[in-house]
């Protein structure tokens, strides 16, 4: 990883300041967004607004033509910018045009994208922000650390400090009205002198050449009613066809940006208007299309898709990562797991790679998104694509193509590292930033050579069903793979497993290795026997089953395998579903409290959580977790490249469990156990982490 990434990362770890205003605004930003939300159907406008800008992009030139054609039928003037500095070019000569020395500025995260305020204020022209946060971030010199709130790493006594500083003003810091008085005042002269004013637009309806823009301060409405020239600059993706898109689209935006029902303002411009400051008696409205790449990325059926964002910055707002590190270190000019990908599309440089490796994989902000964005499938693939351009650490390559795809090698090496746990003190074989939690011991026997021993299938089962164990049930938990296989065995159901153990190859996926993932994903099939033997496929580790599903995607081009691979998917549940779905009673253990940490492949790879199924069971006895699906942390390898992060994720996630006073946490997935066991007990905390087959082993009874 690059040296500065790494600071940087650090830093943002060790700064209180962010950590608190990110961890307050997450609590607060989702109460509000489902009260927000409250007596309307998230999923119904989310498909809506996605079937929409499906429809735009794939005819983005016919509405851009119609929007210009409108927009010059009142005088104002098109441009089309190929790249950031053509458009920057030609900001600069409308301003020069008019002898601008002010220009007003209203949010504008294309003009951001472009780096105009740094482009004018070279070329001699003083440009002033007039959005709040923005305009805080300039006076300190910074970037946008969020979509939406570009200061939210800043609070009040920073705030006040900069105001002294570049202001040579008394501030009270504890007085934040007075502060936004004091910002008031000093902008509101700017708004006359300046000559140009400078928005971006939230919409663009193209039947009527009409743009929207959302602001909950006003000042947008300032800056392009009262200077005589207005320039907007904006992507084609803002484009849509008629005001009943642009509603679907401004119906959503402040609900998952804010949390608003509506934002305060919404401003519909509607081509070169009169103007009193102008001496021809009419406003000089230009409309500048940044390209940057859009068009080329609209016509490619793969990245089309990040075109669907609206900037609302949801994704940010709860992704696990930003809420540690912040936007300066999570994204480029673009913040939050969108950041990620638009960075790579707009500024991509050799550390890009770097960048996408901070995505944890948790699909959190594929749930959120009111556009049904595939953040996450985004990611991947661009991961792969960046792989195959700048190669993978050979380290890495070889455990991926050398180990983890071959079943002998992959024993070999378990067993090996079982071996130099024995011998060496975990903490002192691993650097201190590893040591935030206790991992696991290798076990001495793997699941499946106690499985042959342990297991005795019944003669005439009811059921039969497939079993893949993965990679950490195999070698780490194997006692979780025995507790599910005696209560199946229990309720005369059989099971068979893998012959071979052989991983998943998500490890190898994510990292952007394709190619050894689909060597991984060829052998484990080769070793999943053949589908219609079975009522279902099995599994206790949802990363695992979310892999699985993919299976048909990475062998579409071998057709004897792929007919296979959809049989399997068809008929794959998780454990906790399948034994829900049999209709079992049950009788619990009810001496002690227990609480379900959901993980994140389970809710947002099978679309079901376990906990209503165990509070059903438990009853008093169960206690809900706070944020029960917030990601721990874990994501694999992510833990191992980025230790202080996925440590500081973990912390919240102990937090939350240490509020609950129980005495058992149950999760349904191996890699959140060596996350959470692992840190509980490097704690010491008194609180037994298990696994929910072996919960039913332990403290539930149950029988048909």
């Amino acid at each position: 990883m690059h040296k500065r990434l790494k600071e940087k990362i650090e830093n943002s770890i060790k700064d209180s300041v962010l950590g608190n205003n990110l961890e307050t605004f997450y609590h607060n930003y989702k109460e509000a967004q489902i009260k927000a939300y409250k007596g309307l159907s998230f999923q119904k406008l989310r498909e809506e607004v996605s079937s929409l800008r499906i429809r735009n992009a794939d005819k983005i030139g016919e509405l851009f033509e119609k929007f210009k054609k409108e927009v010059e039928k009142t005088g104002a003037k098109v441009y089309q910018a190929e790249n950031s500095v053509d458009a920057c070019e030609y900001i600069l000569s409308v301003c020069k045009k008019h002898n601008a020395e002010h220009v007003v500025k209203s949010k504008s995260m294309t003009a951001e994208e472009i780096g105009l305020n740094k482009y004018l204020e070279s070329n001699g022209v003083k440009l002033v922000e007039t959005d709040l946060g923005e305009w805080i971030i300039q006076l300190a010199g910074e970037t946008p650390s969020h979509m939406i709130m570009p200061a939210i790493h800043k609070n009040r006594q920073q705030v006040a400090k900069l105001f002294k500083q570049h202001l040579n003003v008394e501030v009270d810091e504890d007085d934040i009205e007075g502060m936004v008085s004091i910002a008031r005042n000093y902008l509101r002269e700017f708004y006359f002198r300046a000559k140009v004013g400078i928005s971006g637009a939230n919409v663009a309806v193209a039947e009527t050449g009409t743009i929207g823009i959302v602001t909950n301060e006003g000042n947008g409405r300032l800056v392009t009613t009262i200077p005589p020239v207005h320039i907007v600059v904006l992507g084609y993706e803002k484009l849509v066809g008629s005001f009943d898109d642009a509603l679907k689209i401004l119906k959503v935006l402040p609900k998952n940006a804010t949390g608003q029902v509506m934002s305060v303002y919404v401003s519909w411009i509607k081509g070169a208007l009169n103007s009193l400051a102008s001496e021809s008696g009419k406003k000089e409205l230009h409309f500048v299309f940044v390209d940057n790449g859009r068009l080329n990325y609209l016509n490619n059926s793969i990245l089309k898709e990040a075109f669907k964002c609206i900037r609302c910055g949801s994704c940010a707002n709860v992704c696990p990562v930003y809420g540690v590190v912040g936007g300066h270190v999570f994204g480029k000019i673009y913040t939050g797991p969108i950041g990620l990908i638009l960075t790579t599309l707009y500024h991509p440089t050799g550390d890009t790679k770097d960048l996408l490796s901070l995505c944890a994989g948790c699909k959190t902000c594929n749930d959120i998104c009111p556009a049904k964005v595939d953040i996450q499938g985004l990611i991947e693939k661009l991961n792969v694509g960046l792989a195959e351009q700048y190669g993978i650490n050979p380290a890495k390559k070889f455990l991926f193509s050398s180990i983890l795809s071959k079943p002998v090698n992959l024993k070999g090496a378990a067993k090996i590292g079982s071996l130099i746990l024995k011998t060496s003190r975990q903490d002192k074989l691993l650097p201190d930033k590893y040591n935030f939690r206790k991992l696991p011991e290798i076990s001495k026997k793997t699941f499946s050579e106690r499985f042959k021993k342990e297991i005795k299938n019944p003669k005439n089962p009811e059921k039969r069903v497939f079993f893949y164990p993965g990679c950490a049930i195999e070698f780490l938990y194997p006692d979780v793979g025995i507790s599910m296989a005696k209560l199946l065995v229990r309720m005369n159901i059989a099971i068979d497993i893998p012959t071979s153990s052989v991983c998943c190859g998500f490890p190898a996926l994510h990292s952007g290795d394709k190619e050894s993932a689909k060597k991984s994903v060829i052998k484990a099939l080769e070793y999943m026997n053949t589908p219609s033997d079975y009522d279902s496929y099995v599994v206790l580790c949802p990363t695992c089953g979310s892999m699985i599903k993919k299976f048909p995607d990475m062998v579409a081009d071998i057709p004897e395998i792929y007919r296979v691979s959809n049989q399997i998917v068809s008929k794959l549940r998780m454990f906790s579903e399948f034994i829900k779905d049999l209709g079992v009673k049950v009788k619990a253990d009810k001496n002690k409290k227990f609480t379900y940490h959901t993980p994140c492949h389970q809710i947002r790879g099978f679309g079901f959580s376990a906990d209503s199924f165990l509070r059903k069971i438990l009853e008093d006895a169960f206690v809900e977790l706070p944020d029960s699906d917030r990601c721990c942390g874990f994501g694999g390898s992510f833990s191992i490249d980025h230790p202080e992060i996925s440590a500081s994720i973990l912390d919240k996630k102990i937090k939350s469990i240490k509020s609950t006073n129980v005495n058992v946490v149950v999760t349904e997935c191996p890699g959140c156990m060596i996350q959470i066991k692992g840190g509980i007990e490097k704690r010491d905390l008194p609180i037994e982490v298990i696994h929910i087959s072996e919960l039913f082993e332990k403290y539930i009874f149950i029988s048909k």
